[in-house]
């Protein structure tokens, strides 16, 4: 119920108990009747007080609503209400060329894909971005429903540990992707690495693709 329907009605009931004591005043009642009409008087003063209060704290929850709305609005802005364009952000993402398998148990026989995940911003220099990251590799050489071959997900919060940067050379995300299933490992000597970024700052998604050689398991 708005606070101004509460108003209304507050109004009248007002009305209403005037009436009542006007009648019960000169309308010639008995003393039973002229009682029975005070209490209602009495019983609707106290409705009229209770829906006035009711009335005060809806308004007071409008004005704090009003109040929440506008902060959000303030909050999704970006920084300075600069538009995004103008602040530095991801633009393409890239795989790098040295990304590979690796031998996590030293047997000679790759345990999975080793992705070295580079951002770029608008201008061409690397960016540690925040976002989340989910790759799949594929074995495209083995049938349909046997290409999944490998997959991973990492949150924002898992991303710091994972950025290498250093001042004279590349920086990247070095992303290890264990095969889905080490006990029958893909046999193609080629995988397909599919990377998808979703940046926070932007909310936009950016896919790469390339295809890996790995050393040729036997079946």
């Amino acid at each position: 119920m708005s606070s101004r329907r509460c108003r209304g009605i507050a109004g009248a009931l007002s009305l209403c108990a005037l009436g009542l004591l006007v009648a019960g005043c000169f309308g010639g009642d008995t003393p039973e009747e002229v009682r029975e009409s005070s209490e209602r008087v009495t019983r609707i003063q106290e409705l009229e007080d209770k829906i006035r209060t009711q009335g005060e704290l809806l308004s007071m929850k409008d004005a704090q609503l009003a109040d929440q709305a506008q902060e959000l609005r303030r909050l999704r802005k970006t920084p300075s209400s600069a538009p995004l364009d103008q602040l530095i952000h991801v633009e393409k993402i890239e795989i790098d060329r040295l990304s590979g398998g690796y031998d996590e148990n030293r047997d000679g026989r790759p345990d999975g894909i080793r992705i070295y995940l580079r951002p770029y911003d608008q201008f061409g220099g690397y960016l540690r971005a925040s976002g989340r990251i989910h790759v799949k590799l594929l074995d495209l050489s083995a049938p349909a429903q046997n290409q999944l071959v490998g997959e991973a997900k990492w949150d924002n919060s898992e991303l710091a540990d994972l950025w290498y940067g250093a001042l004279l050379s590349s920086s990247h995300y070095t992303l290890s992707v264990p095969w889905r299933n080490p006990q029958s490992p893909p046999i193609g000597k080629t995988i397909t690495a599919l990377v998808t970024f979703t940046d926070m700052l932007s909310n936009r998604v950016f896919d790469a693709q390339r295809a890996i050689d790995v050393i040729p398991l036997s079946p």
